[in-house]
């Protein structure tokens, strides 16, 4: 992240191109939604899955579940628009 900043200093864009800004921007947001939403959820499922006894998982593994996967596809979304914006770099 730090690395692109720099760059976009060195060459003399600074932050004029909208295509850099928005994925700066969802970088940003996409460290935010991973960092600070997806991995203590994912860290109290695991924790949650290790405390169930026998093969089956818990109901309340699977409600955390399907908790956590609007969050997932979020960061998915995220992560798809970041590399259209940096693979296609749109004329806005």
């Amino acid at each position: 992240m730090l690395t692109g900043i720099w760059l976009m200093v060195i060459a003399d864009m600074g932050f004029s191109q909208m295509w850099l800004n928005l994925s700066i921007l969802f970088s940003l947001l996409l460290i935010v939604a991973i960092a600070g939403w997806i991995e203590p959820r994912m860290k109290r499922i695991a924790r949650i899955a290790s405390e169930s006894e026998g093969p089956e998982i818990s109901a309340e593994v699977g409600l955390a579940m399907r908790r956590l996967a609007p969050l997932e596809t979020t960061a998915q979304l995220l992560t798809l628009a970041v590399t259209v914006l940096m693979v296609i770099k749109p004329m806005f």
